[in-house]
């Protein structure tokens, strides 16, 4: 038996890509898997992986270009189906055929790929924060425009004060505490020495080449995960949408929480939820 009073810091190669992720709790126990959004990294949902651990194996990984985990190759790499094999390869070698998933925004869209291919891994719970099926044309342009050309800054509290100022609108509110250590996370050295976003830039490339990431229905209706979603008050999810989610496949309940899209589940009443949701 292997015990993590704290989490542990891994990388394995998975499709010939290395992959970082933080490992937390007793790895004899059922696995609950965090996996971040789009330009998030392991360290996001920290407090969540914590308590979890008190019950759970938890496994956090860096998506491929984020974090220390591998930067693309090739544009498929920034893809739903390519994470999905890169997934399916970690937890092969992790010896592990049956999760519980907690996905924010694109991992929450990677755990309903996941949960419908037939790939000999059983997720049983599928929690989506802030996810659907599909994403709105003109939101998709935009991060692709924004993520192609991410700002570079010569002081760090420069690139600080974007990042906070950018997640405040979007309803992320933090102590100050929480917002070093989250602005820390995301920060890298460009070759000159200034102050830049973590992410390989090509992540932009999933929204502009990759539309089948954004109708994710054929999935949907094959999950036979027990499903939940969390909706933020400023969601990227219609209402509409959300509706027949509630009444198509996993037929997933539905929770709406305060804050928008971004959320880091650190708020107790959140996690009660999660964690309640993830006992049956």
């Amino acid at each position: 038996m292997k015990l993590m009073a704290s989490p542990e810091s891994r990388f394995l190669t998975c499709q010939e890509r290395n992959i970082h992720f933080m490992e937390w709790g007793d790895s004899s126990r059922d696995t609950v898997v965090i996996w971040h959004g789009v330009t998030g990294t392991c360290e996001d949902h920290r407090e969540l992986a914590a308590r979890l651990s008190d019950t759970y194996h938890v496994i956090c990984p860096d998506s491929l270009c984020c974090g220390l985990s591998d930067w693309a190759k090739e544009d498929r790499d920034t893809s739903l189906g390519f994470y999905a094999d890169v997934a399916e390869d970690l937890f092969r070698q992790l010896g592990k055929s049956s999760l519980r998933w907690i996905g924010s925004s694109k991992g929450g869209g990677l755990g309903i790929v996941l949960a419908a291919r037939d790939n000999g891994l059983e997720i049983s719970h599928l929690v989506l924060n802030d996810v659907g099926v599909g994403l709105d044309e003109n939101f998709r342009k935009a991060l692709a425009k924004g993520l192609s050309s991410p700002p570079v800054f010569d002081r760090f509290q420069e690139f600080a004060g974007k990042v906070r100022n950018f997640l405040s609108k979007m309803g992320l509110e933090l102590t100050e505490q929480k917002w070093h250590d989250l602005i820390r996370s995301y920060a890298r050295r460009t070759d000159d020495g200034r102050f830049t976003y973590h992410y390989d830039p090509r992540l932009a490339v999933q929204f502009a080449e990759h539309p089948e990431d954004f109708d994710l229905w054929n999935y949907y209706d094959q999950v036979a995960a027990k499903t939940i979603l969390i909706r933020g008050a400023h969601s990227i999810v219609p209402d509409e949408e959300a509706r027949m989610m509630a009444e198509r496949g996993p037929k997933c309940s539905l929770l709406d929480r305060t804050g928008g899209h971004v959320s880091l589940m650190d708020k107790l009443v959140e996690q009660d939820v999660i964690l309640e949701f993830l006992k049956n």
